[in-house]
C-alpha cells in the first residue's frame, strides 16, 4: 500500500483554490479599527446565513447548509482553513493501492457523539460512515447527491436494483464498495479510478450518522429538529427555529477541542440586503456576506476594508425540459432568450460589483495547460464566449421567429414565470430580466417570488418555467459542474436527457489521459450552450464583510464557504 498516493496530484491542483484570496486563513483587515466592534455576547459569533431548512446532512443540497454541517459533524477528511489541503478529520490516516482503485481509513479512536445538550451518547467508528452512506444510497431517501456515493464499486447496480429499474440484477448493499473491517478500518473500492477521491469524502454529506440513534427517532423524523440529530463535530446544534436561525455551541468532546475558542455560533437568516447591512452596523451581525456594491462603496467612504474572493459559484436560470405544455420547453425559445439578455447590465443595474458575465458554465476549476478550465473551453471556441456579456439582437429575433413558428404562438401569447427565492436582489433580478424580456422580445414574463424551500420544493418536482439559481463546485474538477447535467443526477432539476451529454460523462470517468480527459468537458460545455437545459448569467466575485470582533482564525476558501471552528475574537 502507498499512503496517501494522490496527494501530490492534489497539490498541483489546490493552485486554482486561491484565485480571487489569499490562500490562508483570514486575518481581518479592520481588526482594532474601531468602526464595527461586533456582537456583544461573549465569545459567540452572528453569522448571516441565507438558508437552513435542511439539516439531514444526506438530503442537504445549499451550501449555507453545507457549512453549518462542517461545523457540527467530521468527514473522514477535511480541507484546512490554513490553505485549503486535505488534513485529517475523522480518519487520522489512510493509505491507497497503487493503482488507486482501494481505499483504507483509519478512523480516530476517541471521537464522541453527542445529543443536542452535549451529552455523550456512543462512540464514533467505520461502521458509522457505512450507515451514512447507505442512507445516501437508499432510493427511499431520494438524496440529491446520491451521485456522491455511485464512485463505489457496485454502487449505481445496487441503486439500479434498489429502484426498482426493469432487468436491473439483484446487488445487496453489502456488494457495494465500503466496508467496516473493525470498528476503526474503513475500506473503500472504487468502480472507477478517481484522483481527487479525497475532496470527494471530505464533502459534507459523506459525513456520518450514528445507526442506534436514528433508528431510535426514526428516518422521518431524523433531522427535523436539534434533538432529532447527533453530533460528532467542533459544535452542536441547540437551538432551530426553521427559516429564521440555528444556535450551535462548542462540543467540549471533539478531538481537537482544545484549540477551539468559539463558545458559540448564532446563525441567523436574513432575505434582505438592506435588514443584513443595517445588522452589521448596528452590532448584530458578525459577519456578512455577498454585500451590495453600494454597500461595498460605503463601508470604503468610511475606511473599512471589504474582503472578496471567488467561490466558483455560476448562476443561472434553470428551464424546464420535460413539460411540453410550457412554452420553455422550445429549444429555440431558450436560445432566444439566451441571446437577449444583457447580462452586464444585470450585473451593473442588480449587484454593482465584479461580478462576470458568464463565458460559458464552469467557474473556480483548474484546467490541464491552462490555469482554469474555463480558459480551455473558450480557447475551442475560438476565443469567444459561448454565452455573450450583451443582447445579440440579430440572433435573439432569429431564435425567436423560430420558437413562435414552432409553438404557433404570437409573441404576447408566449408564458413565462420567473420563479426565484425570496431575497431582495434575487427580485430585483428577476424585474431586470422580466423588462428586458420585454423590451426586446415582446415576452410579458411573470415573476413568483417564494421562500427558499418552497423554491426547492418546485425546482425538485421541475414545476416551473425559468428558476433563477446557482451553483458553486464541490471538489476540484470539471466533473463536479458537468455531471449535474446527465440524465440520472439528482442535482439536475431541469428533466434535460441527452444520451450524447450522458456518453460523454461516462467517458470522462474512465479516461486517464488529461488532455483527452478535458476535451470531452469541453464538449459538454459547448453541448450544453447548443442544448440550453439552462441559461447561464453571471459568475459571482464574493464581496463580503467581517465585524472587528473576528480578529482571524477563520475562512472564506472555494469548496469551504464558511469555516470558522478555528476563529480568534477580539478580546
Amino acid at each position: 500500500m502507498k499512503k496517501n498516493r494522490v496527494l501530490a496530484w492534489l497539490a498541483s491542483l489546490m493552485m486554482l483554490l486561491t484565485i480571487g484570496t489569499a490562500a490562508v486563513a483570514e486575518t481581518n483587515p479592520n481588526a482594532g479599527m474601531g468602526y464595527y466592534p461586533g456582537t456583544a455576547e461573549k465569545g459567540a459569533i452572528t453569522v448571516e446565513c441565507s438558508t437552513m431548512s435542511v439539516m439531514n446532512p444526506f438530503k442537504q443540497t445549499y451550501s449555507t447548509e453545507f457549512s453549518i454541517n462542517r461545523h457540527i459533524w467530521d468527514c473522514l477528511v477535511k480541507l484546512s482553513p490554513v490553505d485549503n489541503k486535505i488534513v485529517p478529520a475523522a480518519a487520522e490516516s489512510w493509505e491507497s493501492s497503487e493503482d488507486g482503485m482501494k481505499w483504507t481509513f483509519h478512523i480516530r479512536k476517541g471521537m464522541k457523539w453527542v445529543n443536542s445538550k452535549g451529552e455523550v451518547i456512543g462512540d464514533v467508528t467505520a461502521n458509522d460512515f457505512v450507515f451514512a452512506w447507505r442512507q445516501l444510497l437508499n432510493p427511499n431517501n431520494a438524496a440529491e447527491y446520491c451521485q456522491f456515493g455511485m464512485v463505489f464499486k457496485n454502487a449505481q447496480a445496487y441503486y439500479d436494483y434498489a429502484s426498482g429499474v426493469a432487468g436491473a440484477p439483484e446487488v445487496k448493499i453489502e456488494d457495494v464498495g465500503f466496508r467496516a473491517v473493525d470498528d476503526y478500518t474503513l475500506e473503500c473500492e472504487l468502480e472507477n479510478y478517481l484522483p481527487y477521491f479525497l475532496q470527494y469524502v471530505k464533502f459534507e454529506v459523506m459525513a456520518p450518522v450514528y445507526e442506534p440513534f436514528y433508528n431510535e427517532v426514526g428516518a422521518d423524523n431524523f433531522g427535523t429538529s436539534p434533538e432529532t440529530l447527533c453530533y460528532s463535530g467542533p459544535f452542536y446544534m441547540t437551538e432551530w427555529v426553521l427559516e429564521n436561525r440555528i444556535t450551535t455551541v462548542k462540543n467540549p468532546e471533539w478531538w481537537d477541542a482544545a484549540n477551539v475558542e468559539l463558545e458559540k455560533i448564532n446563525w441567523v437568516k436574513y432575505t434582505d440586503s438592506n435588514a443584513k447591512f443595517s445588522a452589521f452596523q448596528g452590532g448584530e451581525l458578525d459577519l456578512v456576506d455577498s454585500i451590495t456594491g453600494e454597500q461595498r462603496r460605503m463601508l470604503e467612504a468610511e475606511g473599512y476594508n471589504v474582503s472578496n474572493y471567488i467561490g466558483g459559484y455560476s448562476y443561472y436560470f434553470y428551464c424546464t425540459q420535460d413539460d411540453p405544455n410550457r412554452d420553455i420547453s422550445n429549444q429555440n425559445l431558450r436560445k432566444a432568450i439566451s441571446y437577449a439578455l444583457d447580462r452586464q447590465q444585470i450585473i451593473d443595474t442588480v449587484f454593482k460589483n465584479e461580478n462576470e458575465a458568464s463565458p460559458c458554465f464552469s467557474l473556480g476549476i483548474a484546467g490541464v495547460n491552462t490555469e482554469t478550465f474555463s480558459e480551455a473551453v473558450l480557447a475551442a471556441n475560438g476565443g469567444q464566449p459561448l454565452y455573450n456579456p450583451t443582447s445579440d439582437m440579430e440572433k435573439a429575433k432569429e431564435y425567436f421567429d423560430k420558437a413562435l413558428a414552432e409553438l404557433g404562438k404570437t409573441p404576447d401569447q408566449i408564458e413565462i414565470t420567473l420563479m426565484t427565492s425570496e431575497n431582495t436582489q434575487n427580485e430585483l433580478y428577476s424585474q431586470v430580466v422580466q423588462e428586458q424580456l420585454r423590451k426586446t422580445l415582446g415576452i410579458e414574463a411573470k415573476i413568483e417570488v417564494l421562500t427558499i424551500t418552497e423554491a426547492r420544493a418546485r425546482r425538485n418536482k421541475h414545476n416551473y418555467d425559468m428558476f433563477s439559481g446557482g451553483w458553486g463546485p464541490d471538489y476540484n474538477d470539471p466533473m463536479t459542474d458537468l455531471d449535474l447535467w446527465t440524465t440520472e443526477n439528482g442535482n439536475n432539476h431541469t428533466g434535460y436527457s441527452s444520451a450524447a451529454y450522458d456518453e460523454l460523462i461516462e467517458k470522462a470517468k474512465v479516461e486517464k489521459d488529461p488532455v483527452a480527459r478535458e476535451q470531452l468537458f469541453i464538449e459538454c460545455e459547448k453541448l450544453l450552450a447548443e442544448d440550453m437545459p439552462i441559461i447561464p448569467v453571471y459568475w459571482r466575485h464574493e464581496d463580503y464583510v467581517a465585524s472587528e470582533k473576528m480578529v482571524d482564525g477563520y475562512a472564506r476558501l472555494p469548496f469551504q464557504a464558511y469555516n470558522l471552528i478555528y476563529t480568534k475574537l477580539a478580546d
